[in-house]
Formats: structure tokens, sequence, C-alpha cells
């Protein structure tokens, strides 16, 4: 995934957050926003547009970033 060309508004986290089926939609914006902004999940969208991951590095590079965003949240609430 390259950079947003800056002619196009940043994505409203808030606004789809909102939309999804979540008990603390403030908390999912922040999670998706952290996902967006993740240079490793960037990487592994580029790596999918292009075709270089089979479905088993797939998951597990998802899985990967999944983790260690979860982690990150989790010291954020602890501070």
């Amino acid at each position: 995934m390259t950079e947003q060309p800056s002619d196009q508004p940043e994505p409203d986290y808030d606004a789809v957050a909102a939309a999804l089926p979540v008990e603390d939609p403030e908390r999912a914006a922040d999670g998706l926003r952290a996902l967006m902004e993740n240079p490793a999940f960037r990487q592994l969208v580029q790596q999918v547009q292009s075709g270089e991951l089979n479905d088993d590095e797939l998951r597990e590079e998802a899985t990967s970033i999944a983790h260690d965003l979860a982690a990150r949240q989790e010291l954020r609430r602890d501070e």
C-alpha cells in the first residue's frame, strides 16, 4: 500500500469504527488507525496485492501483526 496522495482525505476512522458492531467504537477506531498506520501491515498489503504470499504465509504474517498491535494497545492502556 502506498502513501495516500495529498489530494485524498485521510480516512475517517471514527466513522468507520462507528459502523462496526463493537461495544467500544472509540477503541475500535484507535485499533483501526494503528493498523492502517503500521508499516508491517502496509508491507503485507503490498505483498498481497503483488501476489507474493500464499495463504499460509498471509495468515502467519497477519497473525503476527495482530499480536504486535494487541500488545502495543495493552501497553498503552497500562500507562
